[in-house]
C-alpha cells in the first residue's frame, strides 16, 4: 500500500473514531440531562367487537374544575369517556345527533380544547396537540348524523393485587435514581440520542423551550416502559416490529423529501408529507395498542399528545422549510437513515 493511501486510511480511521467517541459524548450529555422523573404504571384495554370510529386519550374537566385524563371512544353516533382503559363502563357519556360541537378558547395550561353540549349533557375534553383537536371535531360532526349507539361491551380485567401495585410504585420511584439512568442508556443509544437532541432543538425553535422538554421526556418515558415490559416478559420485541414498517417507511420518504427540496414542486412536498403523517399515524395506533393494557391514562396521553404534534403534515412542512433549522434537519435525517439501514 502506498504511503498516500496509508496516510488516507489513517485519516479516515480518525475521523470515524471522532464521530463516535462524539456521539458517545453527546449520549452520556443527554442521559445525566435528563429530568429525574421516569415512572411506570399499568392498566388494561380490551378490544371490542363493536367498530369503533376513533379512540384516543384527552384531560377531560370534571365538575370540580379539576382536568383527569380519560380513555375516549367514538363508536357510531354516541361519544364515551372512560376513566381508565380498563373500566367495564363508561364513566360518561353523550349522544352526538343534535349536539353542538365546537371549539373552546384555552389558557396557557389547556389550550386545545374541545366541547360537546346536548341538552343539558356537556363534555369539556383537552388535547395534548392543537393537531390532534381538527380531526376529532371533523369525526365527530360526520357522527353527529347517526344514532346513538350502546357502549362497546369489554371483558373485565384482573384487579391489580396491592404487591404488585407496591412493586410498581417502587420500580417508579428506583427509575429516578442511578438504577433508572443505566436503563435509559440501555434504551437510548447514540444514534437515538442524537435524534432526541435534534428533535428537541426544532420544537424549541418552532414552538418553545417547554413544549420541547415536554415531548422529549415524553419520548423518553414511553421508551424506557417499553423496555421493562419487554425486560418483565409482558410484552416481545418482536410486538414491536410491526410498528417498524409504517415508520420506515414515513423515515425513507422523509429523507427524499430532504433531498428533493429545490428540485420538485412545493405540492409534491407537501402531498408526501400528508402521506408521512399517515405512515406515523400507523405506527402510533400499532404502539397504542400494543402498551394501552400496560399504561395508565396518562401515559397513554403522552403517545396521543406527542404523534399528534411531531407526526403531523403542517409541522414537517413547516420545519423543512426553516433554513435556519438546517444543521439540525440534517442531523435528524442522519438518525433516520441510520434506522433504515440497521435496525430490523
Amino acid at each position: 500500500m502506498s504511503e498516500t493511501k496509508k496516510t488516507k486510511k489513517t485519516e479516515n480511521d480518525t475521523s470515524e473514531k471522532r464521530q463516535k467517541s462524539k456521539k458517545k459524548e453527546n449520549k452520556e450529555k443527554f442521559v445525566e440531562e435528563l429530568p429525574e422523573e421516569i415512572s411506570n404504571s399499568e392498566d388494561e384495554e380490551k378490544d371490542s367487537e363493536v367498530k369503533v370510529d376513533q379512540v384516543g386519550y384527552l384531560e377531560v374537566k370534571r365538575k370540580d374544575g379539576k382536568w383527569k385524563p380519560h380513555f375516549c371512544i367514538l363508536i357510531g353516533g354516541s361519544f364515551y369517556w372512560y376513566k381508565s382503559n380498563q373500566d367495564i363502563q363508561p364513566d360518561g357519556g353523550i349522544n352526538l345527533k343534535g349536539s353542538k360541537i365546537k371549539k373552546l378558547d384555552g389558557d396557557s395550561k389547556k389550550k386545545w380544547i374541545l366541547e360537546i353540549s346536548n341538552g343539558d349533557k356537556t363534555f369539556v375534553g383537552a388535547f395534548g396537540a392543537a393537531q390532534e383537536l381538527d380531526p376529532w371535531i371533523n369525526v365527530l360532526t360526520k357522527n353527529s348524523k347517526f344514532e346513538s349507539t350502546p357502549p362497546p361491551e369489554k371483558e373485565k380485567g384482573k384487579k391489580q393485587g396491592r404487591m404488585e401495585a407496591a412493586k410498581k410504585k417502587i420500580a417508579g420511584k428506583a427509575s429516578t435514581t442511578g438504577i433508572g439512568k443505566s436503563v435509559i442508556k440501555k434504551v437510548i443509544n447514540d444514534e437515538t440520542a442524537a435524534l432526541l437532541i435534534s428533535i428537541r432543538k426544532i420544537v424549541k425553535k418552532e414552538a418553545n423551550a417547554k413544549k420541547a422538554d415536554e415531548l422529549e421526556k415524553n419520548i423518553i418515558k414511553l421508551a424506557v416502559k417499553a423496555y421493562l415490559l419487554i425486560d418483565r416478559n409482558k410484552l416481545k420485541g418482536d410486538d414491536f416490529l410491526i410498528a417498524d414498517g409504517p415508520l420506515r417507511a414515513a423515515f425513507e420518504l422523509l429523507i427524499k423529501c430532504f433531498n428533493g427540496r429545490g428540485r420538485v414542486e412545493p405540492k409534491i412536498l407537501s402531498d408526501a408529507f400528508k402521506r408521512v403523517e399517515g405512515m406515523l399515524k400507523k405506527a402510533e395506533t400499532v404502539i397504542t395498542n400494543l402498551l394501552a393494557p400496560h399504561l395508565t391514562p396518562k401515559n397513554m396521553f403522552r403517545i396521543s399528545s406527542t404523534f399528534g404534534y411531531l407526526a403531523n403534515a403542517e409541522f414537517l412542512e413547516k420545519v423543512f422549510k426553516d433554513t435556519t433549522l438546517e444543521e439540525e434537519l440534517e442531523k435528524l435525517i442522519d438518525a433516520m437513515e441510520y434506522y433504515t439501514q440497521f435496525h430490523y
